[in-house]
């Protein structure tokens, strides 16, 4: 049996993580919530969803949910003018909640503006990324890069190409496209919430390490 902690539980692409792990009887989930009314937020399934409060501000609060988890997916999507190091700060301290990483892994769904274009340069970067959603593309881009300097077996960082569409069909398949200094082609391909979900499944199952990225299959 796996024991996981979804942290996003309530959020779109958490719903579809936490609706499509509930399929595999050998996974026990747990979602990670604010505060009990926020149950009602989760998706309606057949197996029963046990949830925990959990307070990501906290290390004790974190240190209690993440004890037995074997598997941390962090689906948490900071909103507004975040600082830069938000979601470095976010990792550093569920690490320190969880203490021991050995056997562990924390995998974390990315940002397409931390995806690498021309001349060194982040998609963050480009003229064409969401001016609204540009604080947390540059905390992504933060994120990857302090996640690539750490050992590999601790963390798995899944990225979506910029068409990340929350209503798209569930087709069941994905593509991984390898990490590289250039992934502009990358860039032009896209993937709804729920066959992204189905990579992160993939993920969990297989304990994916390191950087990939998640594109539907042309």
């Amino acid at each position: 049996m796996t024991r996981l902690l979804l942290l996003g539980a309530t959020g779109r692409t958490g719903n579809s993580i936490l609706r499509q792990l509930s399929e595999y009887e050998h996974i026990q989930v747990t979602a990670a919530i604010r505060d009990v009314s926020d149950s009602s937020r989760l998706p309606k399934i057949k197996r029963p969803i046990h949830t925990t409060i959990v307070d990501i501000d906290d290390i004790l609060s974190l240190r209690k949910a993440t004890f037995q988890a074997d598997i941390i997916v962090n689906a948490i999507r900071l909103r507004g003018n975040i600082p830069r190091a938000a979601l470095v700060t976010l990792d550093k301290r569920i690490r320190e909640g969880v203490g021991d990483m050995e056997g562990r892994l924390i995998i974390t769904v990315g940002g397409a503006g931390s995806l690498h274009t021309l001349y060194g340069q982040r998609f963050w970067q480009d003229s064409t990324f969401p001016k609204r959603t540009l604080p947390r593309g540059i905390a992504h881009a933060e994120l990857r890069d302090y996640l690539e300097e750490l050992p590999q077996a601790s963390w798995a960082y899944l990225i979506p190409p910029p068409a990340y569409i929350p209503d798209g069909l569930r087709v069941g398949t994905h593509k991984r496209w390898k990490a590289s200094n250039d992934e502009m082609e990358f860039l032009k391909k896209s993937i709804s919430y729920e066959d992204f979900a189905t990579a992160v499944c993939d993920a969990v199952r297989e304990r994916w390490q390191g950087v990939h990225l998640i594109a539907g299959v042309d």
